[in-house]
């Protein structure tokens, strides 16, 4: 008999954080494709893959986007099928050839011209150099600027960008939800909850900090939790498909079957015309 495991089961028995289990189900990596998707025994082997990948020292968030990626350039291969490693805190197919170095430019330096025998040479005048400009500090918009562009190549100092950021403008919402997602991604929830009811404080209404507490709720177990927190971030944005999604799956593993398929006609309805 054929057994199957839910995103959750998964998830505990591998060691790998829900949302990137259900991450590689949303995508179509593993699963068998329903929604909520269910798990087989050859998809635990490739969740061990990518759990190995997360021991070797790849975040979480990264190990999914780019297994998702590679899986997405190698049509009908499934995930269980590819070798992958860690190499350079990215994930690569084992065997995979590295990138092509760069040709190296060989300089051919003409020889400097002898100086006549006796002849006395003066050395070159130094130019006035011009005075040393001032650097202007770093603003909280250029600290916001510089941990987007940080965040997956070194999450850490990402995290410290989003510090300075809100160390200079404590009110902003996008810098607290950012450096949350980073603390969850990172397996770090207290800190994650810490900075998306930072700015919930901020702006009661957001729906995406309502979401993300949700998904840290959800991922510790508080089903009742994440269901409250879902349903009002869908009062404020009813095309969050994911909060969709996510409902489902909780009304599913809790044996509330006509919730679980209203959430997923919505969810289908909202990622009609694309992937979500």
């Amino acid at each position: 008999m054929w057994s199957s495991y839910t995103p959750r089961d998964a998830a505990q028995l591998i060691g790998l954080p829900e949302s990137v289990v259900r991450g590689l189900a949303r995508a179509g990596v593993i699963g068998d494709g329903a929604v909520p998707p269910r798990l087989g025994f050859r998809d635990l082997a490739a969740l061990r893959a990518v759990a190995a990948l997360v021991a070797a020292g790849i975040p979480a968030a990264r190990a999914q986007r780019e297994v998702i990626a590679l899986c997405a350039a190698r049509p009908g291969v499934a995930l269980a099928e590819l070798a992958l490693e860690a190499h350079g805190g990215h994930v690569r197919v084992r065997g995979a050839p590295p990138p092509a170095a760069a040709p190296q430019l060989e300089l051919r330096l003409a020889a400097a011209p002898a100086s006549p025998p006796g002849e006395v040479r003066s050395l070159p005048v130094r130019p006035e150099l011009p005075a040393p400009v001032p650097v202007p500090p770093m603003t909280a918009d250029d600290w916001f600027e510089r941990a987007l562009e940080l965040e997956d190549g070194d999450v850490e100092a990402a995290i410290d960008a989003y510090r300075r950021c809100l160390r200079l403008r404590p009110d902003s919402t996008e810098a607290w939800i950012n450096l949350g997602r980073l603390h969850a991604e990172g397996g770090d929830a207290a800190a994650a909850s810490e900075c998306f009811t930072a700015a919930l404080e901020l702006d009661p209404n957001d729906a995406t900090s309502l979401y993300n507490l949700g998904v840290v709720a959800q991922d510790g177990g508080r089903e009742q939790d994440a269901i409250r927190l879902y349903t009002r971030a869908l009062e404020l944005d009813p095309e969050l498909a994911e909060a969709h999604y996510n409902l489902a799956t909780i009304f599913d593993q809790t044996g509330d079957p006509q919730l679980a398929i209203r959430h997923i006609n919505e969810y289908r309805k909202l990622t009609r015309h694309g992937p979500p």
